[in-house]
């Protein structure tokens, strides 16, 4: 049914629990697992205060971290091809799917700026409404998206 799954993660608890979907349907289907993690490109850090380049760095470091999630959560036996974009969002997820052949893309209701949206991320929404791929969305815990 799927040959490749990708996991969009921002190290939220929600992601976490779209890792967690993610692995086991990888693990079911015999699915290759492809995780990628997104830095931001739309934020509004350029100004005298905050070095963009700083704020770039660290975002790639959580991304680092967040990944590193995903292969713990997939153990060593199931194989993460992990990767780090820069973009905006859903357009590198989309893109990244296009590339690889993605069959399924698995994401969180909502991610860290979950702020931005009241009833699912903007990155989740923008996904639902490509139509290109499949998208599995998975909420929060107990309901909480």
């Amino acid at each position: 049914m799927y040959d490749r799954i990708l996991v969009a993660t921002d190290g939220s608890p929600t992601a976490r629990r779209a890792t967690a979907q993610a692995v086991e349907l990888a693990r079911q289907t015999g699915a290759a697992l492809h995780a990628v993690y997104v830095v931001e490109t739309r934020t509004g850090y350029d100004n005298a205060i905050v070095d963009p380049e700083v704020v770039r760095r660290n975002l790639e470091a959580d991304g680092r971290e967040a990944l590193a999630a995903v292969e713990t959560e997939a153990g060593s036996d199931l194989a993460v091809t992990a990767a780090i974009r820069e973009g905006v969002p859903h357009e590198e997820l989309l893109a990244y799917a296009d590339e690889h052949g993605v069959d399924l893309v698995v994401v969180g209701a909502k991610g860290r700026s979950a702020f931005k949206t009241r009833l699912l991320g903007s990155v989740t929404e923008a996904l639902l409404h490509s139509g290109s791929v499949p998208v599995l969305v998975v909420d929060g815990a107990d309901g909480e998206a």
